[in-house]
């Protein structure tokens, strides 16, 4: 294990700018089996460097740009990877106990083992990655492959875990609440005593899975292969009412369009196309989980449609009608609701905060966007737990709402109405 000094690590991060920009100047930087324990890197452009057999634990990577990066093998206990870009990053074998990883991006990162030919030529084999007992509330992990991985533990809840690769992947005892793990495959997983409650499983491959006192309550397991997965008899029974529920059918057209939008969001605009949905009729459907960042939905009809734990960061919803409402549990930061109706809507614990805004590569701007709800209507809506820090209300109705532990520090207030004491 090799160690570095402070200044050989600054000179290697900045060749390593150089080398991103013209391949020609500047070098890659290369940490492979270096001691970088406690190391602060916070902030810093890492995408497509290695750092294979490293020893980062405790390090800060908080907003760390490691897109493509090599951490074959790498010691990552307790590291704080807060909202770090790890999209496609090879974390094979990883060591990610305690780590935080709230708000991180993982999109096809690969969780899997493998082996390391060390000094000498000896081989050495690691098993899938650690992870568990780690911090991961709200991260982005769509079609992350975590085959094996122990997740044992693990904060998952408002986790984006769509269509990832879990078979054989160990979560016993983890908070998935309202994660969403829609056509993940999660054969012979472990989810004994784990907590589901309101997670999306629609379309997901549980069969051989362990749900041993696993918490399922509101859970969607709609078009889920269950097969040698035994139910209790509460569980069955909610199943059955899930699939009896009528909900309006999203049309060839519309899905091809969020398939678009879905993309375009997961690489950061650079494919797919913007959704633009303004003035849609989308009531009654079921649009829980999906990521609608960005989207246009100025106008739309979306009454009685299930927003829940969805992604509308920056998502245009002014002047929309959005009665009754499930948006319970969403991510809204930065959304603009300008005269939107959502009158006895379900926002219970969304965030509907301020967004920082980020670069073309996902770098921070060091400025923020606040949500913007000027002249909405929240009458006898459910704000239990919401967090509205900087929004702007100003002209909002918030009569007859729930307001029990809404959080609205710094929010604009003016001439908004509330309940009189």
């Amino acid at each position: 294990m090799t160690t570095l000094t402070p200044q050989e690590i600054i000179e290697m991060l900045e060749q390593h700018k150089k080398w991103l920009r013209n391949p020609k100047e500047g070098k890659q930087a290369v940490f492979r089996q270096a001691d970088l324990s406690g190391a602060n890197l916070e902030g810093a452009k890492l995408q497509k460097s290695v750092f294979s057999g490293c020893k980062l634990s405790r390090a800060i990577l908080r907003n760390t740009n490691l897109i493509s990066a090599d951490l074959f093998a790498a010691d990552l206990t307790k590291a704080d990877l807060t909202g770090a870009l790890l999209i496609r990053a090879d974390l094979r074998g990883a060591e990610l106990k305690g780590a935080r990883l709230t708000g991180a991006n993982l999109q096809e990162a690969d969780f899997r083992g493998g082996s390391m030919i060390l000094a000498g030529g000896r081989t050495v084999t690691f098993g899938s990655s650690n992870l568990s007992d780690s911090e991961m509330d709200g991260v982005i992990a769509e079609k992350a492959n975590l085959t094996g991985a122990n997740l044992s533990g693990a904060h998952l809840a408002n986790a984006n875990l769509a269509y990832s690769q879990l078979s054989g992947a160990d979560l016993s005892g983890s908070h998935l609440t309202n994660a969403s793990m829609l056509g993940a495959n999660m054969a012979n997983c472990n989810l004994n005593n784990s907590d589901l409650a309101g997670a999306d499983l629609s379309d997901s491959n549980l069969s051989g899975a362990n749900i041993e006192g696993c918490e399922l309550e509101a859970a969607n397991l709609r078009g889920a292969n269950l097969e040698g997965v035994k139910l209790s008899k509460e569980q069955e029974k909610l199943r059955k009412e899930k699939k009896t529920q009528i909900i309006t059918p999203l049309s060839p057209n519309l899905k091809a369009i969020l398939e678009r939008h879905f993309l375009w969001v997961a690489t950061n605009g650079g494919q797919g196309t913007r959704a633009n949905l303004q003035e849609m009729d989308l009531s009654n459907m079921d649009l829980s989980e999906c990521a609608l960042s960005g989207a246009n939905m100025r106008g739309c009809n979306l009454t009685n449609t299930n927003l829940q734990g969805a992604q509308m960061v920056m998502t245009d919803m002014s002047h929309s009608k959005l009665l009754g409402v499930n948006m319970s549990h969403s991510i809204m930061e930065g959304i603009n609701l300008t005269s939107a109706n959502l009158k006895g809507a379900n926002l219970t614990g969304a965030v509907i905060t301020a967004v920082d805004l980020k670069g073309p590569n996902g770098e921070p701007m060091g400025k923020k966007w606040p949500a913007n709800l000027a002249a909405a209507n929240f009458r006898e809506a459910i704000l239990k737990d919401a967090n509205m820090t900087e929004a702007n209300m100003i002209d909002a109705n918030f009569i007859g709402a729930d307001l029990n532990g809404a959080i609205m520090k710094d929010a604009v207030i003016e001439d908004a109405k509330f309940d009189t004491q």
